[in-house]
């Protein structure tokens, strides 16, 4: 008989955390092996649409704080009526949310999808409260994306309950992508993925293209934001860069490119990385720890505070003085090792076994 998982995260709407659920419960995933449920407190798009038929998809309608108690008696309800085994959590406030609603004897499990220490999104008030009431509690079952997200976290969290590593995982589609013969030819087209917001550094990408005007390297952007500010340097200053708002099915675009760079700031274990390196993409990264800890020596680093020494390492790729095709293809064989879906779901369901035979 199979276990009844109930699956919790803020909204269905485009992101990482909520692409990477969706995924794992997509046709031929996660419901072979369990009965899934999943409750979203507002907000949901075409992701919906891509989860396997036997899901139950439920929105808890969540329009404020002052709706907080009914929604959470709602979940409570849904949790006891489908006698739940146990409640997976995605993202803050729904970790709390889900503990606050959640009944003793059904366990919880909670992902953090980011590098805990350096989450400058998630509001100080909730991060307080989600440290106080469900972090500190020793029944706490926390998966982290990395060891390096779980030494993080465990040097800022006075924690008693049990942390896994779960490495998030690429969809099949991307290890698909038929490689280019010569991935780096005589001109560079260049994606970078994410959204337009401060964390995801992309104005430092486009100081780096202001050096870059007159040789042949273009760069897309994709991902959903303001462009105002974007589009107005990009204009005033001639860059070959174009902003292409958000796509959903990168997959069908992204072998059309030959490098995938990331300037971000921080990150926890960022999907479009390992979409690039199972579509054979060569990777340029911001030179953070987090993104070394996973990506190891399968990328070309660079400083973040040097535009013009990150547009001469580009020019280097461009005149083959660095060879980023061998290193893409040691890359692509890296991420069949570990980042495919089955190999995802098999660590998850032993994450699932341990959590319920404790």
């Amino acid at each position: 008989m199979k276990r009844k998982i109930l699956h919790v995260i803020n909204s269905l709407t485009a992101g990482g955390a909520e692409t990477l659920l969706v995924n794992s419960l997509s046709p031929r995933g996660l419901s072979q092996h369990t009965e899934n449920i999943v409750v979203y407190f507002y907000g949901t798009s075409d992701l919906e649409k891509k989860l396997d038929s036997s899901v139950t998809c439920i929105c808890l309608n969540y329009t404020g704080l002052l709706s907080l108690p009914a929604t959470l008696r709602k979940l409570n309800r849904i949790i006891r009526e489908y006698k739940v085994d146990i409640v997976h959590s995605h993202l803050n406030p729904a970790g709390l949310y889900a503990h606050l609603a959640c009944p003793r004897a059904v366990p919880q499990v909670h992902t953090i999808h980011t590098t805990y220490s350096m989450d400058k999104e998630t509001s100080r008030v909730k991060i307080f409260l989600e440290k106080q009431f469900y972090l500190k509690n020793k029944r706490s079952n926390i998966i982290l994306l990395s060891d390096f997200t779980k030494a993080d976290f465990l040097d800022a969290v006075q924690f008693t309950g049990r942390a896994f590593v779960l490495n998030n995982f690429v969809p099949d589609a991307f290890f698909d992508i038929p490689v280019a013969a010569e991935p780096v030819p005589y001109a560079l087209n260049m994606i970078a993925i994410g959204t337009l917001k401060p964390l995801k550094n992309f104005e430092y990408l486009l100081d780096v293209f202001s050096y870059l005007k007159n040789y042949p390297v273009r760069l897309d952007i994709y991902g959903g934001g303001d462009k105002t500010s974007y589009e107005r340097e990009i204009s005033e200053k001639g860059l070959q860069v174009q902003l292409k708002g958000h796509c959903g099915n990168i997959e069908k675009l992204i072998g059309n490119y030959n490098m995938f760079i990331m300037p971000s700031k921080f990150e926890g274990f960022p999907l479009s990385v390992f979409e690039a390196m199972a579509a054979g993409l060569p990777l340029a990264l911001s030179d953070i720890e987090p993104l070394r800890s996973i990506v190891k020596e399968h990328a070309i680093y660079f400083e973040l505070d040097n535009a013009q020494k990150v547009a001469e390492q580009i020019m280097a790729v461009l005149q083959n003085k660095i060879d980023v095709n061998t290193m893409a293809v040691k890359a692509k064989a890296y991420a069949e090792q570990t980042v495919r879906r089955d190999i995802y779901i098999r660590n998850l369901l032993k994450i699932y076994k341990e959590v319920l035979t404790a």
